[in-house]
């Protein structure tokens, strides 16, 4: 009995012993896993010991129950794996991850048919992914203009509406001008904002891409001459932060933006960003002793969810809802450069777009075929308005001009305004067959657009002929494409693409109220196609070579006093041949494109002064007058130096040229047009970016760019100077925040983004130039927080 008691003991003072050795062994670690340059967490690194390992979570933390014998071993995607011996198990721990010297990530290009990198894509596009749009601190795509070879926009607005593309691209669209047909596409989110460019706020913008040269067999009628494409942040299925900044600057800028994600389940998820600006717009106006005539207040709201089921459907749905309610004062008699006007009108520039989109991809496995749906309906309200002879009964009272009202008989006081109403739907579904037995990807596809614009506009009309207009466009637009790739060996591959489009616009406009009246519709048939090859001729050097026919729709004049045979005015076409070289290294990345494009049945959009007492007496007119062509280059390159140290630039180069025509511009008078460079088409754009990120968090970015002189219009030869903007960027990065100070345009240059020339002064109104500048100097101080939840 006694033996037995002594082994019980025993057993238990083993047991125990074991117990006590084991609870020695272990223990538990807790640290935090960070980017050993910036500082920042690393969120879900893998953090083992052993058969035990965890995944750091949200704020880079992790806690894991280890035994002392083994290392611990970190892993994450992109970084150099960390062995942490035994002995080294310190308490709290911090693990400094260092990058991989990899080659530079590929960037893959969401518009277009299917999903490609960049270097796959037979065409030139710039890209912003959201890292670099987040460094550049640009909040619109307005400040994106300058950093795009071969892009240009034209003023006339509070923020940017129209654009050019390699000489390509309208510059207003006012009342009277014709149908909402543009060179020049605009789409965000799924959302077709074509000429209505003053929704490009990049709140919360995951990439930004410009296509350049003919995209009409992928966007329809709207890219002739190319396209920009913004995409939202998707939402995450990882819980993550909530991110909120707030800016300040001088011209009492106030910016704040904020963003949400919230994960449901494994399936779906939610991401909701809401953004609010507000500035003086940079003018002071001597009439109401005021800095905010010009002042611009803008806010952007975004809902976004997606769902991504099991059996492999992926449904991605947008509401947004853009409101720029600005003024407009931007333009003076006297041309100073300090931007002082005496406007006694105050002019509005407003916008609320309201729009929803959505997509679906719907896997058919048994088919290798995917069926796409896009959906998309947008509803905007324009406004604007301005003081046409910017100025106000004191100032043209005084010398030089001398304008006596009582002696004159009439009061040089004139205003213009216009509003809008812009419905679009648009309906697109699509099959892509994958290759299997080597004979092609298939893309087959229809799309259909139902577009209503409706006018409202009041002050001096076609030349004085019309004091009010009210008009509807109504245009259905049905198209078929398909696109056929297949591999050319080892290297190449092959891709023919084409579009037909039916394109169908009714009109009808009523002036002096309603005492005329014009009633026209018009059908045309459109038919684009493009011819690409691609591929490596070694490794890490791609080319392409491509031969694309893009068009835009034609329409109908609003003029009412036009005779029928004037009335219409046909499709416009462009040929372009286009070769391309890219390079993607460990350190350097190159891009080199050149093109040559043939326009034919070039829709010439001019204006003509009427009566030279009155500033506002312009009427405008669309005729197919002349063909051009338009030769040139675009060049980008990046190479990074260190883990430290980065360089940007590209280069753009441009020679465009419009033939010789004659156009009437009176009963008597003839002008003899053209034999030159298409307006708003400068010759040269560049730009170089310096970049530098020390490991304390610390980043530090310069950016200069220059663009040569271009013509104001196809109507007169008035041009620009050429002018270069310098902005830099200093930014101080931590784990959950960052504070950064910032300056656009630091050498404060003068620089005109819009130009006429017409007769404005009396009393001998004489023929002038008159130009808006763009922004001056601004600077401010952004603050950014990341908060985990």
């Amino acid at each position: 009995m006694y033996v037995t008691g002594f082994r019980l003991v025993v057993v238990v003072l083993v047991l125990c012993c074991l117990c006590l050795s084991e609870t020695a062994a272990k223990q538990t670690l807790r640290g935090i896993v960070v980017d050993a340059e910036t500082g920042v967490s690393l969120v879900g690194a893998n953090v083992t010991n052993g058969d035990v390992g965890v995944v750091t979570d949200v704020t880079g933390k992790f806690s894991l129950s280890v035994v002392s014998s083994d290392s611990i071993v970190v892993t994450f995607v992109g970084f150099q794996p960390v062995v942490i011996p035994a002995a080294r198990n310190l308490q709290p721990l911090t693990v400094r991850m260092h990058k991989v010297a990899v080659p530079i990530s590929e960037i893959v290009v969401t518009g277009g048919f299917s999903e490609q990198t960049l270097n796959e894509l037979p065409a030139s596009v710039t890209v912003f992914e959201k890292k670099e749009l987040e460094v550049s601190g640009a909040r619109h795509i307005h400040d994106l203009i300058p950093a795009v070879a071969n892009l240009n926009w034209a003023g006339g607005t509070s923020r940017p509406r129209y654009f050019q593309i390699r000489g390509i691209g309208e510059r207003s669209h006012y009342a009277g001008e014709g149908p909402p047909s543009f060179s020049v596409g605009f789409v965000i989110d799924d959302v077709d904002l074509s000429g209505l460019g003053m929704a490009g706020l990049l709140h919360d913008i995951d990439q930004v891409e410009v296509f350049k040269g003919p995209q009409s067999t992928i966007f329809g009628p709207n890219a002739m001459a190319g396209l920009i494409n913004m995409n939202s942040s998707n939402p995450s299925f990882v819980r993550s932060h909530h991110s909120s900044s707030i800016t300040g600057g001088n011209d009492g800028l106030l910016h704040s933006a904020h963003t949400l994600n919230v994960p449901i389940n494994d399936e779906m998820a939610v991401r909701v960003g809401y953004s609010e600006e507000r500035s003086d717009g940079f003018r002071h106006n001597n009439f109401y002793n005021s800095d905010d005539s010009n002042r611009r207040r803008e806010s952007l709201g975004r809902a976004k969810f997606r769902y991504e089921g099991k059996a492999g459907a992926k449904i991605t749905g947008t509401v947004f809802r853009a409101n720029l309610n600005n003024g407009y004062d931007a333009w003076a008699p006297d041309n100073n450069k300090d931007l002082i006007t005496y406007s006694n009108k105050s002019g509005k520039d407003r916008q609320v777009t309201n729009a929803i989109s959505l997509r679906g991809h719907y896997p058919l496995i048994r088919y290798a075929t995917e069926f796409v749906t896009i959906t998309s309906y947008t509803q905007t309200e324009l406004e604007h308005s301005y003081d046409g002879d910017w100025g106000n009964d004191d100032f043209w009272s005084k010398e030089p001009y001398g304008h006596d009202p009582v002696k004159q008989g009439w009061l040089y006081d004139f205003f213009d305004r216009t509003v809008r109403d812009r419905t679009t739907f648009t309906q697109e579904l699509r099959l892509h067959r994958d290759s299997i037995d080597g004979t092609g990807d298939l893309v087959v596809g229809a799309h259909i657009k139902s577009l209503e614009e409706m006018d409202d506009a009041s002050g001096y009309l076609f030349g004085g002929l019309a004091t009010d207009l009210k008009s509807r466009f109504t245009i259905t637009d049905v198209a078929v494409y398909s696109q056929y790739g297949r591999s050319m060996g080892d290297f190449f591959r092959l891709s023919v693409n084409t579009r037909i489009d039916r394109s169908h616009t009714i009109y009808k406009g009523t002036t002096n109220n309603r005492a005329d009246e014009v009633e026209f519709d018009v059908s045309q048939w459109l038919v684009g196609g493009k011819w690409a090859i691609a591929g490596q001729l070694a490794p890490y050097h791609d080319t392409y070579v491509s031969i694309s026919r893009g068009f835009r729709a034609g329409g109908i004049n609003q003029h009412p006093y036009l005779d029928d045979d004037s009335r219409i005015f046909n499709p416009e076409y462009v040929l372009n041949g286009e070769f391309g070289y890219r390079f993607t290294g460990e350190k350097m990345t190159s891009a080199l494109t050149l093109f040559h494009t043939l326009r034919d049945e070039q829709q010439v959009n001019l204006s003509g002064q009427q009566d030279p007492q009155d500033p506002n007496s312009y009427y405008y007119f669309t005729a197919n007058a002349v063909s051009g062509r338009n030769t040139g280059l675009e060049f980008g390159q990046s190479y990074r130096l260190n883990s430290a140290l980065r360089f940007t630039g590209s280069f753009g180069y441009l020679r465009s040229h419009i033939d010789s025509y004659r156009f009437k511009i009176s009963q008597e008078d003839t002008l003899r047009l053209g034999d030159r460079a298409a307006a708003h088409a400068p010759k040269y754009t560049m730009r170089l970016a310096g970049e530098y990120r020390h490991r304390s968090g610390f980043v530090g970015r310069l950016d200069v760019s220059r663009m040569d002189e271009f013509f104001f219009s196809d109507s007169h030869n008035q041009k620009s100077d050429p002018y270069g903007l310098l902005n830099g960027n200093i930014e101080y990065t931590r784990s959950f925040w960052s504070a950064s100070l910032w300056g656009r345009n630091l050498l404060n240059e003068r620089y005109a983004v819009r130009g006429f020339f017409f007769a404005l002064e009396p009393p001998d109104y004489e023929e002038k130039s008159y130009v808006s500048y763009g922004d001056p100097r601004q600077f401010g101080i952004k603050f950014q927080s990341s908060i985990p939840y």
